[in-house]
């Protein structure tokens, strides 16, 4: 259950420690070097079918009894054998029910399998059995964070977050809680907390990232993914320059659907408070600048490369898309305050609103489906 275990979709920092400490207890120690070594070798090596090839042998050698059920169910686990593996994790719950560490890899397991409600169970006794234990909680709200009740799922993160305040890893889970449920300034502060416990985490900082320019700090999107990009490595490298890609695309349309909405407000303050010509000038005015002033501020807190980058190739034509048609919008705003629409007419006006912001949607969808295919490199 790796998206559960954890959220980056890697294997928790403590699982494999966890894993090691609960066999070490009931593992005969006169195996020690003949199994256990080079089954623990090639699973920090992340090699988990050699690991179980190597338990196996074991297993022929010694019998089953000496092989440890718990780090035999998690190597097949972690290979993707989860039926087999689903047996062995019972086998390990009925050797030491009182194993909280063999619930929840059973939890694991059954989640794989596409059984949550038998996950959930086994991680509430798991929770029972060490509660004091904060990423157990959290990932039972994370096993039911979509279907469940938000008020339980809220109870069950606030009780980790009691109980493990300074795991990047909980905090990080915490926040996409929190953003699934469009606490976004919640989720925000939640990252932000993950990436200082843990500043190698690079999907913490892309999911803050994500949570930035959805919160309307587009800028402050771009720059985080912008960093990230420039220092993550291996199999991250791919997914922080392709959400660079994509906020960088975001950052103009963004400010398009915010001049929409300010359309969509004068057009009905206008509507049922119409106010005089000059009144309308100066107010006309007032948003012009205060867009305008916006605006600039936005382009020019971008790092210089941020910059060059939303006009490259590949970018210019929706950049000037987005630009041509928020000028068209704050133009269209003028004509609605100086001129004297009736009502027919500024329904009219709401229904091209509508129109334009569909367009917007549909344009938004289409650049957050690029997400994970990739995008040129980040220059610094």
């Amino acid at each position: 259950m790796r998206d559960v275990a954890d959220p980056t979709g890697a294997v928790p920092p403590r699982a494999q420690g966890r894993v090691f400490k609960a066999v070490a207890k009931t593992w005969p120690w006169f195996l020690t070097g003949a199994v256990e070594g080079p089954a623990f070798e090639l699973i920090e090596q992340e090699r988990y079918e050699d690991a179980v090839a190597v338990l196996e042998r074991g297993a022929e050698r010694f019998g089953t009894r000496s092989v440890p059920a718990m780090l035999y169910a998690w190597c097949l686990h972690m290979a993707g054998r989860q039926t087999e593996a689903a047996a062995w994790a019972e086998r390990a719950v009925e050797a030491d029910p009182q194993s909280a560490d063999a619930l929840w890899l059973r939890a694991n397991i059954l989640f794989e399998l596409e059984r949550p409600e038998e996950a959930a169970a086994a991680l509430r006794e798991a929770v029972e059995l060490a509660p004091d234990n904060g990423r157990f909680h959290m990932q039972l709200a994370w096993i039911q964070y979509e279907d469940g009740a938000f008020a339980a799922t809220r109870e069950l993160v606030e009780q980790a977050l009691e109980r493990s305040p300074d795991d990047a890893w909980v905090q990080h889970l915490a926040g996409r809680i929190y953003d699934h449920h469009l606490r976004h300034r919640r989720a925000q502060r939640h990252y932000e907390r993950a990436v200082e416990l843990d500043p190698a985490n690079v999907l913490a900082r892309l999911d803050l990232a994500e949570v930035l320019q959805t919160r309307g700090r587009f800028s402050a999107g771009v720059r985080v993914a912008w960093e990230t990009a420039g220092r993550a490595g291996g199999e991250d490298a791919d997914d922080a320059r392709s959400l660079y890609d994509i906020v960088l695309r975001r950052w103009p349309w963004r400010w398009y659907e915010w001049a929409l909405r300010t359309a969509v407000v004068l057009n009905v303050l206008d509507w049922i408070l119409p106010t005089s010509r000059a009144l309308d000038l100066v107010f006309l005015v007032a948003v012009a600048l205060f867009y305008a002033g916006g605006w600039t501020r936005s382009l020019l807190v971008l790092p210089a490369v941020c910059r060059r980058d939303l006009v490259a190739k590949g970018r210019r034509g929706p950049f000037a898309g987005a630009v041509a048609r928020t000028l068209v919008v704050l133009g269209g705003i003028g004509l609605v305050l100086l001129g004297e629409l009736n009502a027919l007419q500024h329904l009219g006006v709401l229904a091209l609103l509508a129109l334009g912001y569909a367009e917007w949607v549909r344009r938004a969808y289409r650049i957050s489906q690029g997400r994970g295919r990739g995008a040129a490199p980040v220059r610094h």
